[in-house]
């Protein structure tokens, strides 16, 4: 049975907004059709309640911490500072160096990064769309993940470029009770080089042990360098 996101909030108890952003953080898969996201009964009742870790920031203060927090993932976005946003920034960085739990604290301050969309491709044009300039390799796509699938591939793209790149390879929302083979991520700006901790966030939404191993590994070495 397919839940429609006040469906789902009913089902949970929460409100819509609540249950709305725990289907575009991953926490909740859900699949978007015309526009609108649907959850399978399945995977809501798979949802387990915790206390998130922290509150999302918004896009640009996202990619702000992303772009500044360790030197060697400093692909310049062009973002200037305010002081007010140093000083968020700086109190954010401490918050991260002293919570028990880095990759949760993350994963939780991330989610609005990027607008997700689950999409479907033939399966033959993959291999040429993975190819694709406009495309920038992130999650189980990413070379660092060491979970390379070359039957799908999830990435980021230039808001500006998403429409095009859709039309372009003929990408089609998918449809209910269907996995995607295409995740894109859609961001105002995206580096062409993608920090490796914006790998680790999208592997940490993924509910798979690998998927969890993989973000952690890469946190590690990120952290080590």
């Amino acid at each position: 049975m397919a839940l429609s996101i006040p469906e789902l909030a009913k089902r949970l108890d929460v409100n819509e907004s609540r249950a709305r952003l725990l289907v575009q953080s991953g926490r909740i898969r859900g699949l978007r059709v015309g526009g609108r996201w649907i959850v399978d009964e399945a995977d809501a009742a798979q949802f387990r309640r915790g206390t998130p870790a922290g509150r999302p920031l918004s896009e640009r203060s996202a990619w702000l911490l992303i772009t500044h927090l360790w030197v060697d993932s400093k692909p310049s976005l062009g973002f200037e500072m305010s002081p007010v946003e140093k000083h968020r920034l700086n109190h954010r960085i401490q918050k991260l160096e002293e919570f028990p739990d880095r990759l949760d604290l993350l994963a939780a301050w991330l989610v609005n990064r990027a607008e997700k969309f689950e999409l479907s491709s033939t399966p033959a044009d993959i291999a040429a769309l993975r190819a694709d300039p406009r495309i920038h390799l992130s999650g189980v796509s990413h070379p660092q993940s060491g979970l390379l699938s070359n039957s799908e591939i999830e990435a980021y793209v230039r808001r500006d470029d998403y429409e095009g790149l859709v039309r372009d390879w003929f990408l089609v929302e998918t449809f209910p009770g269907k996995r995607p083979n295409v995740i894109l991520r859609v961001a105002e700006e995206v580096p062409d080089e993608l920090p490796l901790l914006v790998v680790a966030a999208d592997l940490a939404e993924r509910p798979g042990t690998r998927e969890q191993q993989a973000a952690r590994q890469i946190l590690r070495s990120v952290r080590a360098d």
